[in-house]
């Protein structure tokens, strides 16, 4: 458009007016060829929507085929369950004829915790399984665990800690602290410490043994002469519970060996409380009470139930003398 002699603001929105018009006719032309391909779009959708659902079909129809044709028959609950009997004819159910009593007896018997390993041999015994350990070889002892064993228990024997004490004179707080490695050459507190390295897993069953031997003895004559006294069990019973020393040596243990020990100190020191013979007049009241709350804590432990019961009982004999 030519401008000729008008000026050039009219000139300027006559150029703005065509080029905006023919913008609009633009917009028109992409918005008709825009709806076109949405047409397009949509139809496919529909095509496909369609071809979906008829392979859907077709694979639910071959599902609800298999269904309704089952290939066994199974019974219904009503059938399949035995038949009520009364209490008094459950013996009869278990031995029927033509049945072994050890087939009937599997049905009704309790599921064991867990088997309880080496728990019927002799002290005699576990110094023989001992001797035949690669852990206990490699120590080059110069004899059997069973005459180093008689060894230690004359040295233990022969020198005896002190229960009690250890807040009226120093000297008792540093002789309990340093009392095993006094006592023992270096020998054998390798050799305890190779028995309660290796033997973690059967150490319960370990030291019910020891304790078994001490209270009850057994038919070795050699080994029951060994048997320390109730004076000298008092003596490290207490050692243990009540000194600082004690206790230091049965923190560096394992939790369980810890637990097990604290547990058998308290009946030997009970059983000198009942027997009037607590001559150092230890109280183990706040021992008990401790223990029980903390035996709770190790469900692994075979006679578990039983520890908290006697704990229990040594508690209301306390009590009831209070």
């Amino acid at each position: 458009m030519a401008c000729g002699k008008k000026s050039n603001r009219n000139c300027w929105f006559g150029e703005r007016s065509e080029s905006f018009m023919y913008g609009r006719n633009e917009m028109k032309k992409m918005d008709a060829r825009g709806s076109k391909r949405v047409w397009w779009w949509l139809l496919l959708f529909l095509v496909l929507g369609a071809l979906i659902g008829y392979l859907l079909r077709g694979d639910l129809g071959k599902d609800s085929e298999k269904a309704s044709t089952p290939e066994k028959v199974l019974p219904t609950p009503e059938k399949a369950a035995a038949p009520e009997k009364s209490p008094e004819s459950a013996p009869e159910m278990l031995q029927t004829p033509g049945e072994s009593s050890q087939t009937a007896g599997i049905a009704v018997t309790p599921m064991v915790k867990k088997t309880v390993p080496m728990a019927e041999l002799s002290l005699s015994e576990f110094f023989t399984y001992l001797d035949q350990q690669p852990s206990i070889r490699h120590l080059d002892l110069g004899t059997g665990t069973k005459e180093r064993f008689k060894i230690i228990l004359k040295k233990l024997s022969s020198h005896l800690p002190v229960p009690a004490g250890e807040g009226i004179d120093p000297r008792i707080l540093t002789a309990n602290v340093y009392y095993f490695f006094r006592v023992l050459d270096r020998k054998d507190i390798r050799l305890i410490k190779e028995i309660i390295r290796h033997e973690r897993d059967n150490m319960e069953m370990d030291l019910r043994m020891f304790f078994r031997w001490f209270t009850q003895g057994e038919d070795d004559p050699e080994l029951n002469a060994l048997r320390p006294s109730f004076h000298t069990a008092y003596a490290y019973a207490g050692f243990l519970l009540n000194t600082i020393g004690g206790r230091a040596y049965l923190w560096r243990r394992s939790s369980t060996v810890r637990v097990l020990v604290t547990y058998y100190s308290l009946l030997i020191v009970y059983r000198a409380d009942k027997e009037g013979k607590n001559s150092y007049g230890i109280d183990i009241y706040p021992y008990i009470r401790a223990l029980t709350g903390e035996m709770t804590h190790y469900p692994d432990l075979q006679y578990q139930q039983e520890y908290m019961d006697t704990l229990n009982k040594i508690r209301e004999y306390y009590v009831s003398k209070r």
